[in-house]
């Protein structure tokens, strides 16, 4: 096989998997997110974030979240306190939710309504935060930040 067939058959095999519900259910696991506290302002006009999966827009009103390697991330306001409880002096600690986990088995890019988000093999781990509903987090983010039910 030459060095094109290989790549159209690499490119095939990941157009082939798909992150949906199903997915989850060879391999994943139950996770929530640990309970420390985490920094976050209140964007006061709209621009872009370069987060380590790539750029994600935010508007006016948006929580512009520090991840614990100083990293930024967007969230709206109602996604923001669905998740989180603001302890009134710019941070706020994440709820107790449980949701589920797998480490990626291959490469990709989830179609989110807040951006694209890359992701790669053995490198990221998927969360499903709900139907339909997923994000991806750099593995050495995910064993700080979440602990397995």
């Amino acid at each position: 096989m030459n060095k094109y067939d290989e790549l159209v058959a690499k490119i095939s095999e990941n157009l082939e998997k798909q992150i949906d519900d199903e997915w989850f259910k060879d391999g994943g696991f139950q996770v929530y997110k640990n309970p420390t506290p985490i920094k976050y302002e209140t964007a006061e006009g709209s621009g872009i974030v370069n987060t380590l999966e790539g750029p994600v827009k935010y508007v006016i009103g948006h929580k512009i979240i520090t991840g614990p390697k100083g990293e930024k991330y967007p969230v709206t306001s109602e996604s923001f306190f669905d998740k989180y409880d603001d302890n009134k002096d710019g941070t706020a600690t994440p709820k107790k939710i449980i949701k589920s986990a797998k480490l990626a088995d291959h490469d990709g890019t989830l179609h989110t309504s807040w951006g694209d988000l890359a992701y790669t093999k053995g490198n990221d781990y998927i969360v499903r935060h709900g139907t339909n509903d997923y994000g991806n987090v750099k593995a050495d983010i995910f064993n700080l930040t979440y602990s397995k039910v």
